[in-house]
């Protein structure tokens, strides 16, 4: 998930200028890119928004508010964490309070809810991680947290991604380690169907990367995730398809642009006999404003109602969580405060007219 903290921008585009690939990022996509919404065509494919942490605290009033305007965007479903290390900051002393109201008032709202279980309390998280951010020392411990959530909230969450972007040095620190990942993933999800057999568990959703000896592709990352046996141990791929300021069909950027780069991952799920497994994409989206990466309303439009298009016509992937429904600031050099469909004052952008058009329920051509 998006960190508030966090500066975000197209990150495959941004390593790849470091190490001279200069042909890849070149301003190409912009120039050629539609800077206004192309006519809509409708998707059947599900609308959910990727909430994050913020929404634990928010006031009530806040937060109902924020759930409403999901609701009446058209979403079904809402991504957010369940922080191991906010609810157990201490060990053995649990505060359920902040995702108990999250629950709460998004079921309330008829949403379904994906929760994020994820992120290390002090205590519990390995030798020289430094933040929230490190995986835990023991699998064990964190599949019991784990556990604990699924039964908690048992009869109202019966979806589970494990982890965030553990991809990314940022959210797996000191550093992503497939194997290391695979041996959490394969605890937390069993330690999940144990008290919750139906659940779904999706896989922590993997962010835009390059191969550069710390951050590991998605590509590359998947291919070893199968490799590390962790095939059984997940039911849908989760990844972050960010493509801006390109748009997710333009094949001239697929040397970065994740969404477009989700064939090649697609190949590697058929290839390990996963071809009923869908794909989530549960974050998408691009920041509007004035920082040095942001894209105009209008692009930001383009970029998703061309993404729900594309995931239409590849025709496996099932649901798009936009990042994020509202933004989280004020300040437009920020790209983080500016990933919403509509401002902080609740003030639609384009991109939100764009959603509703994209998930009218309109059929189109598989490719």
């Amino acid at each position: 998930m998006v960190d508030v903290r966090r500066l975000r921008l197209p990150l495959v585009c941004a390593l790849l200028l470091t190490i001279g690939s200069l042909s890849a990022c070149a301003p190409k996509p912009v120039t050629t890119t539609t800077t206004s919404a192309p006519p809509a065509t409708c998707s059947s494919v599900g609308l959910g928004i990727a909430g994050g942490a913020p929404l634990n605290w928010l006031s009530q009033a806040d937060l109902d508010t924020e759930l409403s305007a999901m609701k009446n965007a058209g979403t079904t479903w809402l991504r957010f964490d369940i922080d191991w290390s906010a609810v157990e900051p201490t060990k053995g002393q649990q505060n359920w309070a902040a995702t108990d109201r999250v629950v709460d008032r998004a079921r309330l709202q008829g949403l379904s809810l994906v929760g994020i279980v994820t992120y290390t309390p002090a205590w519990a998280r390995v030798a020289g991680a430094t933040d929230t951010h490190g995986y835990p020392s023991d699998t064990a411990t964190f599949a019991k947290f784990a556990q604990q959530a699924a039964q908690r909230y048992s009869t109202r969450i019966s979806t589970w991604e494990i982890w965030n972007e553990p991809n990314l040095t940022q959210f797996f620190r000191p550093k992503p380690n497939v194997n290391t990942y695979a041996a959490i993933l394969k605890a937390a999800s069993t330690s999940i169907r144990a008290v919750q057999p139906g659940a779904k568990i999706l896989n922590g959703g993997l962010a835009p990367a390059v191969d550069n000896g710390s951050d590991i592709s998605p590509v590359t990352y998947l291919n070893a995730l199968y490799s590390a046996g962790a095939k059984s141990y997940f039911d849908v791929f989760s990844i972050h398809p960010y493509s801006w300021p390109a748009l997710p069909s333009d094949a001239s950027t697929s040397s970065w642009n994740t969404f477009y780069r989700i064939r090649l991952m697609r190949d590697i799920m058929v290839k390990n006999g996963d071809t009923g497994k869908k794909v989530w994409a549960t974050e998408f989206g691009a920041p509007t404003g004035s920082g040095s990466t942001a894209v105009t309303p209008q692009l930001q439009a383009s970029i998703i109602s061309d993404g729900f298009a594309q995931a239409q016509a590849l025709g496996y992937i099932e649901r798009i969580f936009i990042y994020s429904m509202r933004d989280r600031g004020t300040n437009s050099r920020d790209i983080e405060q500016n990933f919403g469909l509509v401002t902080i004052n609740y003030t639609p952008k384009p991109a939100l007219d764009a959603v509703k058009k994209a998930i009218g329920g309109c059929s189109a051509p598989k490719i």
